[in-house]
């Protein structure tokens, strides 16, 4: 028993000489690094400072741009496709008899035969005219030919021509809507005129393609 003891005593004493060993090589290490780490220059730690912030941040503005990405692309999805136009978009925008159609015609003003590229619908003088589609306007002023007329560019390569007018009421360069006011149907007996009567030249145009409104056929 007392053998037991002895042995004990002795692996106590050589546990805790161990232990203190430990203590001092650790102590000794950590206080070697203090040291170390004291003596960098400003620049190096600031470098090294900068280095492990820069490490923190790239995930955060790759996660940032992702998520602005994917919103950008689901405000994409949302806006809705533009509706192809046709000649269905451009009405007549007067139920008047038609005086003269698309094609070669003969004009007295000028004693020869040329191209009319419109349609003329006989309407009283006064008779207020409106677009038939939206627009901007390209022109708005005097033609020698159709005397006051209004062209609307309406996207998609459409081309709409309103003649033989009076009272014109928008400018070059303006944005008018369906159904908004461009003038009056005037008196023009310029080469247009048939027998001096008041009329309105509508003409439709996709491109270099004249648009027959009445049988959705096109003339080059």
């Amino acid at each position: 028993m007392i053998h037991w003891r002895v042995s004990l005593s002795w692996i106590l004493v050589w546990s805790c000489s161990l232990l203190v060993g430990i203590a001092i090589l650790c102590f000794g290490y950590f206080d070697n690094m203090l040291s170390h780490f004291q003596q960098l220059e400003p620049s190096k730690i600031e470098h090294v400072t900068q280095a492990a912030a820069k490490q923190e941040t790239l995930p955060r503005l790759h996660s940032s741009k992702t998520g602005l990405a994917l919103e950008s692309q689901a405000q994409k999805e949302k806006v809705p496709n533009k509706a192809t136009l046709t000649y269905k978009d451009f009405p007549s925008p007067v139920q008047g008899k038609i005086l003269r159609g698309i094609g070669n015609c003969y004009l007295a003003a000028i004693e020869s035969y040329m191209f009319h590229p419109g349609e003329d619908f006989l309407e009283p003088e006064g008779t207020v005219i409106r677009a038939t589609h939206r627009g901007k306007v390209i022109f708005a002023g005097h033609d020698p030919l159709l005397g006051e007329k209004v062209v609307l560019d309406c996207s998609q390569g459409w081309i709409v021509t309103y003649g033989c007018l009076e009272n014109i009421w928008v400018k070059t360069g303006e944005n008018v809507e369906k159904q908004e006011m461009l003038g009056q149907v005037g008196f023009n007996p310029g080469a247009e005129g048939i027998n001096d009567q008041p009329q309105l030249h509508y003409e439709v145009r996709h491109g270099n393609t004249i648009q027959n409104i009445e049988t959705g056929g096109s003339n080059l």
